[in-house]
Protein backbone atom coordinates (compact mmCIF):
# COMPACT_ATOMS: atom_id res chain seq x y z
CA UNK A 1 0.00 0.00 0.00
CA UNK A 2 1.46 3.45 -0.95
CA UNK A 3 0.84 6.38 1.70
CA UNK A 4 0.70 9.78 0.50
CA UNK A 5 1.08 10.89 3.61
CA UNK A 6 4.57 10.27 5.48
CA UNK A 7 3.08 10.75 8.92
CA UNK A 8 0.79 7.64 8.00
CA UNK A 9 3.60 5.66 6.37
CA UNK A 10 5.70 6.92 10.01
CA UNK A 11 2.59 5.74 11.91
CA UNK A 12 2.47 1.83 10.46
CA UNK A 13 6.29 1.65 10.70
CA UNK A 14 5.78 2.75 14.23
CA UNK A 15 3.43 0.24 14.74
CA UNK A 16 5.21 -2.63 13.65
CA UNK A 17 8.42 -1.65 15.68
CA UNK A 18 6.73 -1.94 18.45
CA UNK A 19 4.86 -5.12 17.74
CA UNK A 20 8.34 -6.48 17.26
CA UNK A 21 9.77 -5.00 20.32
CA UNK A 22 7.13 -6.64 22.28
CA UNK A 23 7.51 -9.80 21.46
CA UNK A 24 11.58 -9.76 21.87
CA UNK A 25 10.78 -8.46 24.91
CA UNK A 26 8.10 -10.91 26.09
CA UNK A 27 10.03 -13.47 25.34
CA UNK A 28 7.62 -15.39 22.37
CA UNK A 29 8.71 -17.22 19.86
CA UNK A 30 8.53 -15.69 16.78
CA UNK A 31 5.25 -16.45 14.36
CA UNK A 32 5.22 -19.31 12.68
CA UNK A 33 3.72 -20.29 9.12
CA UNK A 34 0.53 -23.08 10.17
CA UNK A 35 1.40 -26.29 9.11
CA UNK A 36 -0.12 -26.91 5.26
CA UNK A 37 -3.53 -29.13 5.56
CA UNK A 38 -2.76 -32.60 4.18
CA UNK A 39 -4.93 -34.25 1.79
CA UNK A 40 -7.14 -37.23 3.00
CA UNK A 41 -7.59 -40.22 0.58
CA UNK A 42 -10.11 -42.96 0.54
CA UNK A 43 -9.32 -46.06 1.80
CA UNK A 44 -7.42 -48.43 0.28
CA UNK A 45 -6.15 -45.44 -2.45
CA UNK A 46 -1.90 -44.97 -2.31
CA UNK A 47 -1.25 -42.24 -0.01
CA UNK A 48 0.05 -39.07 -1.46
CA UNK A 49 2.92 -37.11 -0.23
CA UNK A 50 1.47 -33.61 1.53
CA UNK A 51 2.23 -30.53 -0.17
CA UNK A 52 4.85 -28.87 1.34
CA UNK A 53 4.93 -24.70 1.40
CA UNK A 54 8.32 -22.88 1.31
CA UNK A 55 8.80 -21.06 4.35
CA UNK A 56 7.80 -17.37 5.58
CA UNK A 57 10.19 -14.98 5.92
CA UNK A 58 8.97 -11.65 6.70
CA UNK A 59 11.96 -9.01 6.98
CA UNK A 60 11.09 -6.06 8.97
CA UNK A 61 13.30 -2.70 7.95
CA UNK A 62 13.53 -0.30 11.27
CA UNK A 63 14.45 3.16 10.06
CA UNK A 64 14.80 5.47 13.65
CA UNK A 65 16.05 8.94 13.97
CA UNK A 66 16.94 10.10 16.98
CA UNK A 67 17.66 13.49 17.77
CA UNK A 68 19.51 14.19 20.89
CA UNK A 69 19.49 17.46 22.27
CA UNK A 70 22.88 19.08 23.25
CA UNK A 71 23.84 19.14 26.95
CA UNK A 72 25.29 21.86 28.72
CA UNK A 73 29.00 21.77 29.99
CA UNK A 74 29.00 21.89 34.11
CA UNK A 75 29.63 25.43 35.74
CA UNK A 76 32.79 25.29 37.28
CA UNK A 77 32.98 27.74 39.98
CA UNK A 78 36.84 28.75 40.57
CA UNK A 79 37.11 28.11 44.81
CA UNK A 80 39.95 30.54 46.61
CA UNK A 81 42.71 28.21 47.48
CA UNK A 82 45.11 29.77 50.34
CA UNK A 83 48.92 29.43 48.98
CA UNK A 84 51.83 30.30 51.06
CA UNK A 85 54.76 33.02 49.58
CA UNK A 86 57.62 30.71 48.41
CA UNK A 87 60.16 30.54 51.43
CA UNK A 88 57.73 31.54 54.13
CA UNK A 89 57.38 29.57 57.04
CA UNK A 90 54.02 29.48 58.92
CA UNK A 91 54.45 28.52 62.76
CA UNK A 92 51.49 27.58 64.67
CA UNK A 93 51.22 29.81 67.89
CA UNK A 94 52.30 27.87 71.28
CA UNK A 95 49.85 27.01 73.59
CA UNK A 96 49.99 29.18 76.34
CA UNK A 97 50.15 27.93 79.76
CA UNK A 98 48.84 31.66 81.50
CA UNK A 99 50.85 34.80 82.55
CA UNK A 100 54.31 34.40 82.09
CA UNK A 101 56.96 35.11 85.36
CA UNK A 102 60.09 34.09 86.28
CA UNK A 103 62.49 34.06 89.39
CA UNK A 104 66.09 33.60 89.42
CA UNK A 105 68.93 31.75 90.96
CA UNK A 106 72.67 31.83 91.00
CA UNK A 107 74.99 28.15 91.22
CA UNK A 108 78.51 30.16 91.44
CA UNK A 109 82.15 28.53 90.77
CA UNK A 110 85.39 28.13 92.19
CA UNK A 111 87.30 31.27 91.75
CA UNK A 112 89.83 30.36 88.57
CA UNK A 113 93.35 30.63 89.65
CA UNK A 114 95.72 33.53 88.64
CA UNK A 115 93.32 36.09 88.35
CA UNK A 116 91.05 34.76 90.80
CA UNK A 117 87.89 35.61 88.51
CA UNK A 118 84.78 33.84 88.96
CA UNK A 119 81.42 32.64 86.65
CA UNK A 120 77.98 32.33 87.44
CA UNK A 121 75.16 30.01 86.21
CA UNK A 122 71.70 31.88 86.15
CA UNK A 123 68.56 29.65 86.79
CA UNK A 124 65.73 30.96 85.73
CA UNK A 125 62.32 29.36 87.46
CA UNK A 126 59.68 29.75 84.53
CA UNK A 127 55.90 29.56 85.27
CA UNK A 128 53.37 30.26 82.37
CA UNK A 129 54.15 30.97 78.90
CA UNK A 130 55.19 28.84 75.91
CA UNK A 131 58.67 27.16 75.65
CA UNK A 132 60.84 27.54 74.24
CA UNK A 133 61.87 30.55 76.12
CA UNK A 134 64.39 33.11 75.09
CA UNK A 135 66.81 34.84 77.58
CA UNK A 136 68.63 38.60 76.98
CA UNK A 137 70.59 39.83 79.40
CA UNK A 138 70.86 43.85 79.20
CA UNK A 139 70.10 43.40 75.50
CA UNK A 140 72.57 40.18 74.68
CA UNK A 141 70.71 37.17 73.22
CA UNK A 142 72.09 34.46 76.10
CA UNK A 143 72.37 30.87 75.13
CA UNK A 144 70.04 28.75 77.27
CA UNK A 145 70.07 24.76 78.40
CA UNK A 146 66.36 23.86 79.18
CA UNK A 147 66.05 22.47 82.57
CA UNK A 148 62.60 21.25 84.56
CA UNK A 149 61.61 24.48 85.61
CA UNK A 150 63.13 26.90 82.97
CA UNK A 151 66.31 27.78 81.97
CA UNK A 152 69.92 28.41 83.10
CA UNK A 153 73.11 30.05 81.01
CA UNK A 154 76.35 31.09 82.29
CA UNK A 155 77.74 34.59 82.69
CA UNK A 156 81.26 35.01 81.67
CA UNK A 157 84.16 35.36 84.12
CA UNK A 158 84.09 38.37 86.32
CA UNK A 159 85.77 40.09 89.19
CA UNK A 160 85.30 39.07 92.69
CA UNK A 161 84.19 41.74 94.91
CA UNK A 162 81.23 43.50 93.86
CA UNK A 163 77.61 42.68 92.57
CA UNK A 164 76.73 43.60 88.91
CA UNK A 165 73.02 44.55 88.20
CA UNK A 166 71.28 43.47 85.34
CA UNK A 167 67.62 43.32 83.49
CA UNK A 168 66.97 39.89 82.53
CA UNK A 169 64.01 39.68 79.71
CA UNK A 170 62.25 36.26 78.94
CA UNK A 171 60.30 35.72 75.98
CA UNK A 172 57.84 33.29 75.66
CA UNK A 173 57.18 31.37 72.07
CA UNK A 174 53.03 32.23 72.80
CA UNK A 175 54.34 36.33 72.73
CA UNK A 176 54.37 37.05 76.15
CA UNK A 177 57.74 38.84 77.79
CA UNK A 178 58.99 39.47 81.54
CA UNK A 179 61.66 41.42 82.48
CA UNK A 180 63.48 41.20 85.80
CA UNK A 181 66.28 43.71 87.32
CA UNK A 182 68.11 42.00 90.00
CA UNK A 183 71.97 41.92 91.40
CA UNK A 184 73.99 39.38 90.11
CA UNK A 185 76.06 38.47 93.72
CA UNK A 186 80.04 38.53 92.91
CA UNK A 187 80.35 40.52 95.76
CA UNK A 188 79.50 37.32 98.19
CA UNK A 189 82.49 35.88 96.81
CA UNK A 190 85.59 36.14 99.04
CA UNK A 191 88.45 36.19 96.39
CA UNK A 192 91.84 35.36 97.76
Amino acid sequence: MIYKDGRSRLACVGVAVLMVLTLVACGSPAPTAAPAPQATSAPGAPAQPAATQPPVKETVVVKETVVVEPTKAPTVTPTATATAKPGAVVVPKATSAGELDFTADFAPSTPRSGDNKVQVTVILHITGGAPPFQVKEDGTQQTVTKRVDGVEYVRPYQNCGADQFVTIIVASADGQTASLKIGVPYGSYKCP
